[in-house]
């Protein structure tokens, strides 16, 4: 009789080493199951007579500041999951070397964001990408959640030609999870519209806070740029409360109420330190100017933005 506890004891000990073995077992399967998509390179974006000049490199929130020292807390801030990079040479010329980053972040608004914040002035759209410009030495695209970037260690029109075939392979070659459309973008005007100027900042725009998820754009009138701003918020009083906010923002920084020439924007201009601030609120959405040195030219374009969004808000209603 004693025997039975001590053959049951030997069963389970063989049943929990068998179920162990499993688990490991299991557990080796996905690890070699992913081990191809680490080691995963980029030369699908190999331009004709490159060739890899590095394996690839991959870095995650934990280690990003290894790759990009300083600017790291901008994209981790902006969603940002993983980074693959890597580098390219001329078999001809070892000279002619580029380097390819692909910034994961998630979300199309997300890695919009960062690249339209960095955005540098004086360069050239490329008009056959929504999303992309160039440099002397470097491309610069959004694509679906991914960022990238595509900069040569020198300039040379060999080099520069292979980073434009790059470049062009992106779209088609580089398959994305997110592209979804940016709603606001076309809520904005496009009469005097600067090409390119659209900025989408995630949080703490101007400074302030409270000012999230704010798509600014660059709009010339009468010789000067003027920055147009707006953000959808969750409806039109949570819309007020961030415009109430922003005008307190500003009058505590030192911004005095200005009268304003449109009876409709009464009480929402402001001088701030010789410049125009106007800010309110039309339906869900946070609107206003900043920062503009024309009062006129500052209200004129606010009016324009309103009278936009409002039939924006009229055709939603009739659909």
């Amino acid at each position: 009789m004693g025997s039975v506890p001590s053959r049951a004891k030997r069963l389970e000990s063989v049943i929990g080493i068998c179920l162990l073995a499993i688990l490991l077992l299991i557990a080796v399967g996905v690890f070699i199951k992913q081990m191809p998509k680490q080691k995963k390179d980029l030369t699908f974006l190999l331009p004709y007579g490159f060739k890899t000049l590095s394996e690839i490199e991959v870095y995650t929130t934990e280690n990003l500041y290894e790759k990009i020292n300083g600017k790291a807390p901008l994209y981790i801030d902006a969603g940002f999951i993983k980074l693959s990079t890597q580098r390219f040479v001329s078999q001809a010329d070892e000279n002619l070397v580029m380097e390819l980053y692909i910034f994961d972040m998630a979300r199309t608004r997300n890695a919009f964001s960062v690249y339209s914040v960095q955005k540098r002035p004086e360069v050239e759209n490329l008009p056959d990408m929504q999303f992309a410009y160039k440099t002397s030495n470097a491309f610069y695209l959004a694509h679906g959640q991914y960022y990238i970037e595509l900069v040569g260690f020198a300039e040379s029109d060999e080099l520069f030609a292979a980073m434009a075939e790059v470049a062009r392979k992106i779209p088609t070659n580089l398959a994305v999870h997110d592209d979804t459309a940016i709603p606001e973008i076309e809520h904005l005007p496009k009469d005097n519209l600067v090409p390119g100027s659209i900025k989408l900042y995630l949080a703490s725009a101007f400074g302030f806070e409270g000012l999230t998820d704010i798509f600014a754009a660059g709009y010339q009138l009468n010789g000067e740029t003027i920055t147009a701003f707006l953000s959808k918020r969750s409806g039109p009083k949570d819309a007020e409360a961030v415009a109430e906010s922003y005008r307190s923002f500003l009058i505590e920084n030192g911004a005095t109420a200005k009268k304003a020439t449109n009876k409709t924007l009464e009480g929402k201009v402001l001088d701030f330190y010789d410049t125009t601030e106007i800010v309110l609120s039309t339906g869900p959405f946070v609107v206003g100017i900043h920062e503009a040195e024309n009062q006129q030219s500052a209200e004129n374009l606010a009016v324009m933005l309103v009278n936009k969004l409002s039939g924006t808000a009229n055709n939603d209603r009739a659909k």
